[in-house]
């Protein structure tokens, strides 16, 4: 064999290994998504329960959080405060899971779910006045989406 007929071998294998590399490299960053996918999509639920387990588990969280969704504006200046941090924990919560999915860290499917829970929540006077007095403290693309959802809801109620 010759010099030429070597290097034209080794050029031939080094392509082969090229697209061998390249495939497992394909291979590492589709698993590396689904692991950065489950892992969001796990921390959003764990919000998301830290958030329901405080107003379950403590009496006065679970009745500034009634009371407030049916009249923000009758509780005492202490009771809107607390009342105002727990609806920032919700709606940051969703707001960063609305960020995820529109960045294509987190799939569509939970998003589903709350696009049928935010007009409900909604429908309680205390909610749309927080939301009124902290909607600019979120997103715009989440603002905007939150505002269609309500829209759709009034159309439908």
């Amino acid at each position: 064999m010759d010099i030429t007929t070597l290097a034209a071998w080794g050029e031939f294998l080094g392509g082969i290994a090229v697209v061998v590399s390249l495939i497992y490299l394909a291979g590492q960053i589709r698993q590396n998504s689904r692991l950065l996918r489950a892992s969001s999509a796990s921390t959003h639920s764990q919000n998301a329960n830290s958030f329901t387990t405080l107003v379950a588990q403590d009496p006065d969280a679970a009745r500034i959080y009634l009371e407030g969704g049916a009249d923000r504006e009758s509780l005492s200046e202490i009771d809107r405060q607390r009342y105002d941090s727990l609806m920032g924990m919700a709606f940051e919560t969703l707001n960063t899971e609305f960020e995820c999915i529109e960045d294509g860290l987190v799939g569509p499917r939970g998003w589903e779910r709350q696009q049928l829970i935010i007009p409900r929540i909604f429908q309680r006077r205390g909610v749309r006045s927080y939301w009124r007095d902290y909607r600019e403290v979120h997103t715009r693309g989440f603002r905007d989406h939150v505002d269609g959802l309500i829209r759709e809801g009034e159309a439908a109620g």
